[in-house]
């Protein structure tokens, strides 16, 4: 084996690549096959997939809060629609009338 320039590497300079070498694949072969490894690996994809769909839903969410905003802001029709609705709003000819609330015995 020979070093970058070409000289021919020495005895403890090949024993030292070897031994990195050696290291680095016991390093790999334990992240992928300790007792934990693929599991973790696994467990984590699992949680990215439902982090992508969350993102996605609120993505849409966002859409449609997006839309309700530019409603709001150009038609008139849409906030009286509101007021009347789920504020109980009148316009200043309107009468409104409420029953009242029978008690039972």
């Amino acid at each position: 084996m020979r070093s970058k320039k070409g000289i021919p590497m020495g005895r403890v300079e090949k024993l030292g690549f070897y031994l990195a070498l050696f290291l680095m694949g016991l390093f790999l072969v334990f992240i992928f096959f300790s007792n934990h490894g693929i599991q973790d690996f696994r467990q984590l994809k699992s949680q990215k997939a439902s982090v992508s769909a969350q993102i996605d839903i609120v993505k849409q969410e966002n859409k449609e809060i997006e839309a309700q905003i530019l409603r709001l802001k150009q038609d008139i029709e849409y906030i009286r629609h509101l007021a009347k609705h789920e504020q109980g709003m009148a316009a200043p000819d309107e009468l409104i009338f409420k029953q009242k609330k029978q008690i039972k015995d």
